[in-house]
């Protein structure tokens, strides 16, 4: 039986391999949609990917809470599931999400079967990207264009208003060079 530990570790391993040839930042649990959900993985490289993992001692309970903020943040999305799961996952998930299956090879290692790859995901919100950022990046944002007297607002009303006058697509760009430079966070990985 594995468990989320494990995979984790040679899920990251894998991510690492992935990823060598160009720079990307891996986080691990990071908080979104204002602290709803924490996904166990994310890759910032030239798209914003998530990875949850569902290990063979988890439960599916919190799944569709997570599908909901995951679908609104990640250009991609991979479930990484234990043997318990692998012929029920498909039904659960979203047909954009990926699938990978964990299990212990012939040599005791834990490889991974792919199910299904990720496709891109077409219902990211802008406001939820928004949320990922810190106050100062989201005056940063705003000043670059052209806004001022937007230092002494809160949180929450710079991002309604990066979201009521940005396109998603820089919104999104914006985002994902943010978090990929951002120093001064908690250790990475």
């Amino acid at each position: 039986m594995l468990k989320d530990k494990d995979i984790r570790e040679a899920m990251i391993f894998k991510i690492d391999k992935e990823n060598k040839t160009h720079e990307y930042r891996l986080i691990n649990e990071l908080g979104i949609c204002d602290g709803v959900s924490r996904v166990d993985l994310a890759v910032v490289n030239g798209r914003l990917c998530g990875y949850e993992i569902k290990s063979d001692k988890d439960t599916l309970e919190r799944l569709p809470g997570q599908i909901d903020s995951y679908n609104k943040t990640f250009d991609k999305i991979t479930i990484i599931v234990g043997k318990k799961f692998e012929n029920e996952i498909i039904d659960k998930v979203p047909e954009h999400w990926g699938i990978e299956v964990a299990y212990l090879n012939r040599m005791k290692n834990i490889s991974f079967k792919r199910v299904r790859i990720a496709k891109i995901n077409r219902e990211i919100e802008a406001k939820a990207l928004l949320e990922l950022l810190w106050k100062d990046e989201l005056v940063q944002l705003l000043k670059g264009k052209g806004m001022k007297g937007i230092a002494s607002k809160n949180r929450r009303k710079l991002r309604d208003i990066a979201a009521d006058t940005i396109p998603l697509n820089e919104i999104k760009n914006y985002a994902r060079e943010t978090l990929k430079a951002r120093e001064g966070w908690r250790a990475d990985l």
